[in-house]
C-alpha cells in the first residue's frame, strides 16, 4: 500500500489556491523533468541521490511513495514557505504552530499535531520510509 502526503494551506476550512511561484522556487533546485506550469508531474532528486514524483495542483502538492532522508528537508521548505499543513494517509493532519489549527477544516482539526517544520521532526512523525 502507498503511503501519500499532500501539502495544503487552509484557511477557513478550505483549502486555498497556492503561491505556485513559491512552489516553483522551492521545488527548481532539485526538479529533473517538469512542465512549465508543472501540472503534469515533477521529479525531484534529493541531495541524497532519492527521486521522488510529485503531483501539482491550484491547491495541493501531493507526494506518493516518498523516500527517507533529505526529501524531507524538501518537504520542510515547501510546507513552511508556504505556510502549509501536511496530510498524510496514515498519520493524523501535520500544522505547523497551533494557531493554525483554527484555519482547517473540521473533520481533521481537532485530531492534527504540531510538528517543527524540520528535517527530523517530520521525518520522525511521519515514519521516514515507503
Amino acid at each position: 500500500m502507498s503511503r501519500m502526503l499532500f501539502v495544503l494551506r487552509y484557511r477557513n476550512g478550505e483549502p486555498e489556491p497556492l503561491d505556485m511561484e513559491l512552489v516553483r522556487e522551492v521545488l527548481a533546485p532539485y526538479v529533473v523533468t517538469a512542465d512549465e506550469d508543472l501540472r503534469h508531474g515533477v521529479l525531484i532528486r534529493t541531495a541524497d541521490g532519492h527521486e521522488v514524483d510529485l503531483d501539482v495542483n491550484d491547491v495541493c502538492v501531493a507526494v506518493n511513495r516518498f523516500p527517507p532522508g533529505r526529501f524531507f528537508d524538501v518537504l520542510a521548505e515547501l510546507v513552511d514557505r508556504l505556510g502549509a499543513s501536511v496530510l498524510s494517509s496514515d498519520r493524523p493532519a501535520i500544522i505547523r504552530q497551533e494557531e493554525d489549527r483554527a484555519h482547517l477544516s473540521e473533520d481533521i482539526r481537532e485530531v492534527a499535531v504540531v510538528v517543527a517544520t524540520t528535517r527530523p521532526a517530520l521525518e520522525d512523525y511521519l515514519g521516514g520510509g515507503s
